[in-house]
């Protein structure tokens, strides 16, 4: 096989930007896709979940019956024609934005397997990839929380969930976050009833001001919200699901016909061998950054290796060369004159290859 100047692991939108990019300045690229290709974005994340929020809100909208005189109304006539519509257009832009634009980097070789590492560098489907430098983009999945009972349960997730070609008469859902709360409110303007379950508050990485005014918001839209709650068992019984849960005024159980996961996202990082690549990781299999997004292992012999994505769980080191900062998402870049702050765009200043 061909040596390669970087080898990019992941062929999601993070993958293809770096791959696109460093071709742009003469680099000869290795782009290395295991799955569907188009990664997040395209297939399960952004252009899915927004069509189906726009497809609920033109319900919600309808229904509002916001000004005196007007009246209006709508109606879910048939789910799984919204869902098809939903499939044709990601179809449609995985291949227009990733597929189709393969041939115009001549640079870049799409190589479609599962890549790893050992202690001597990359493999790909188990055999050596000579590169010079090495991204690692694979992105990341849905967290499952370990509530005893959990294995027994047949759950959603924020991927399975945008599958369904009809909907439960009620929804469980665990997590609170953007991703939680954006389909949360999706599926009680299609006519679900939703209860949010979640350990802290509503978006608990914003300001507490805003998860008091967004929980307003979804309670007078219909939805339960219950937050400020320990889990303590989940079993099945027969109405789908019962989650026992305590909270400052005691334990209760709250029940379902279904249960969608949005517990956070856990790194695809598994089975990378990134041990064996003296990579470090932290307690969830996130890779560990400096403050020029390397990893912890770095120089040319063996590559050096950076981590990029829209979904990577990248944190800093604690080394000496670092500095405090916040766990980045940001593009990782190889730069020998500045470094590159975590919420800037990539830049490739000086490239190895040059």
């Amino acid at each position: 096989m061909s040596s390669f100047d970087l080898a990019v692991i992941g062929a999601g939108s993070a993958g293809f930007s770096a791959a696109i990019t460093a071709t742009e300045q003469g680099a000869h690229v290795a782009l290395i896709g295991h799955g569907t290709i188009g990664g997040t974005c395209v297939n399960v994340g952004c252009v899915p979940s927004k069509t189906m929020i726009r497809a609920t809100e033109t319900l919600h909208h309808a229904n509002a019956g916001r000004f005196a005189g007007i009246q209006t109304s709508a109606r879910l006539t048939d789910w799984s024609a919204v869902v098809a519509q939903k499939d044709e257009l990601v179809a449609r832009l995985r291949q227009s934005k990733y597929l189709d634009q393969l041939d115009n980097y001549p640079g870049a070789d799409y190589l479609s397997g599962p890549a790893a590492f050992d202690r001597d560098g990359l493999l790909f489907d188990g055999a050596p990839l000579h590169a010079g430098k090495i991204i690692i983009a694979s992105g990341s999945r849905a967290s499952v929380p370990a509530i005893p009972g959990m294995a027994e349960i047949p759950y959603l997730t924020s991927t399975t969930a945008f599958e369904l070609e009809e909907l439960p008469r009620s929804m469980l859902l665990i997590g609170a976050g953007y991703i939680g709360c954006e389909m949360a409110q999706m599926l009680a303007r299609a006519g679900v009833t939703v209860t949010i379950a979640c350990r802290s508050r509503l978006l608990p990485e914003g300001e507490p001001e805003i998860s008091d005014a967004l929980r307003g918001y979804l309670r007078d839209e219909g939805l339960t919200v219950l937050d400020g709650l320990s889990y303590e068992r989940i079993d099945k019984d027969e109405d789908g699901i019962a989650l026992t849960v305590r909270s400052g005024d005691g334990a209760e159980t709250l029940r379902a016909e279904r249960l969608l996961l949005c517990a956070g996202r856990r790194p695809n990082t598994d089975g990378l061998g990134l041990d064996q690549a003296g990579i470090d990781t932290n307690g969830n299999g996130g890779i560990a950054v400096d403050d020029r997004m390397r990893t912890s292992r770095t120089g040319s012999t063996p590559p050096a290796m950076s981590p990029a994505g829209i979904n990577s769980s990248i944190w800093p080191h604690t080394g000496p060369r670092s500095r405090p900062k916040t766990p980045s998402t940001a593009m990782a870049c190889f730069t020998t004159t500045m470094p590159c702050p975590p919420w800037s765009s990539p830049i490739l200043r000086s490239p190895p290859w040059a």
